[in-house]
């Protein structure tokens, strides 16, 4: 966003501040409490984020030609390499031979060895030797480049400062372009994609995914759940609202912005005042401060009462410095111990409410817009309206 847009928004954050409000649907709506304990309805949801493009990691976790990170994406192993041409390519992380892992971690590598019997990759996800080649000659063929077996490789691409996956390598090229419509600029301008990465963390939660999704959407539970958190300094029940075909755009006001009602808008520094939350569909959240790109990739787990998610944050500060660096990871830590200790032990409880069927249905309030689209977007999907 350029600074006539960041004005805007402020002045639009600041009016919601001072009003004491929030921006607001037309309506209440009605959700069924079976849309998070449903069995058939989960399934049909897993095969919708299977289907989808995934925002995996940041442009900045292959920096250089030869560099690779690894990912677990619904289950499934990803390994994500740059080659000598530039160019981003992903592929299961499963030899041809056992299915082992070829690859831990990140770092630059020209070669991927199997830990299990040798065999080897190069970048491009191409065989390039292993002993006993005599053991395997359908497999191993000839042993002329290009010949053996290979990694499968997945559709990827490089988007918006962000790295992509699909996990259906029979649906061809991603087109993210398209996925993201008018917000990948958007994206695209806040350069998280080159922060330097600060870590990532895993969340297992005993919860719907869309309940552990629907804990971003709004801020209404701030003076409650983290009234000693982040409602310290971040405003509650107070958030501006814009959707972008099915993702949407959430503005939580910083208890600080009313100060500038006596400023200036030339002096305004837009983004010391308020929190901008993308949520990506089907399944992303990103979170992005002045000095904090995180994002949560939420996924449906085991069952409808399950999921996993991943907690990536990106940090705009030079993290060779020592001390810059613990505080990159302190800020991580106080970020993920909170929404591990409060939301999602909170939604523990409220799924197994849920599993009781002591109540039919929830509700989802005017002042709660992120939840109405969310859900709505999910049934437009699927072809099936739950709530309402």
């Amino acid at each position: 966003m350029d600074r006539d847009e960041l004005v805007d928004l402020t002045r639009r954050a600041l009016k919601i501040a001072t009003d004491k409000t929030t921006d607001m649907t037309v309506s209440e709506r009605r959700q069924p409490a079976a849309a998070y304990t449903d069995q058939e309805r989960f399934r049909r949801e897993r095969e919708l984020v299977l289907r989808s493009p995934q925002l995996v990691g940041y442009r900045s976790e292959l920096p250089t030609p030869g560099s690779y990170t690894t990912k677990t994406v619904m289950d499934v192993p990803v390994l994500l390499t740059r080659g000598s041409d530039g160019v981003v390519r992903a592929f299961q992380n499963i030899c041809a031979h056992r299915q082992a892992p070829v690859a831990q971690g990140c770092g630059e590598a020209e070669r991927f060895v199997c830990p299990f019997h040798a065999w080897t990759y190069d970048n491009r996800g191409c065989f390039v030797g292993g002993p006993g080649r005599e053991g395997f000659p359908t497999t191993l063929g000839s042993g002329a480049p290009g010949t053996g077996p290979a990694l499968t490789e997945l559709p990827a691409a490089e988007h918006s400062g962000f790295l992509w996956v699909g996990l259906r390598p029979q649906d061809g090229p991603l087109d993210i372009a398209t996925h993201l419509g008018e917000l990948g600029p958007e994206l695209e301008s806040w350069n998280i994609g080159n922060w330097a990465p600060v870590g990532e963390k895993v969340l297992d939660a005993q919860a719907n995914w869309k309940f552990v999704l629907d804990t971003f959407a709004e801020n209404y539970h701030f003076a409650t759940v983290h009234k000693d958190t982040f409602a310290l300094f971040t405003r509650s029940n107070c958030a501006l609202f814009d959707s972008f075909g099915p993702h949407h755009r959430l503005v939580f006001p910083m208890r600080n912005i009313v100060d500038l009602q006596d400023q200036p808008e030339e002096s305004w520094e837009p983004l010391n005042n308020f929190v901008v939350i993308y949520a990506l569909f089907p399944n992303i959240v990103l979170s992005c401060t002045v000095a904090n790109g995180e994002v949560f990739r939420v996924y449906p787990g085991r069952e409808a009462g399950h999921s996993v998610t991943y907690h990536q944050n990106a940090s705009p500060m030079d993290l060779t410095d020592e001390a810059t660096r613990k505080a990159a990871d302190d800020i991580f830590e106080y970020a993920h111990a909170t929404v591990r200790d409060e939301d999602f032990r909170l939604a523990g409880d409220i799924q197994r409410a849920f599993a009781s069927g002591a109540r039919p249905e929830l509700v989802f309030g005017r002042n709660e817009p992120g939840l109405h689209h969310r859900h709505a977007a999910i049934d437009e999907a699927l072809g099936e309206k739950l709530g309402g």
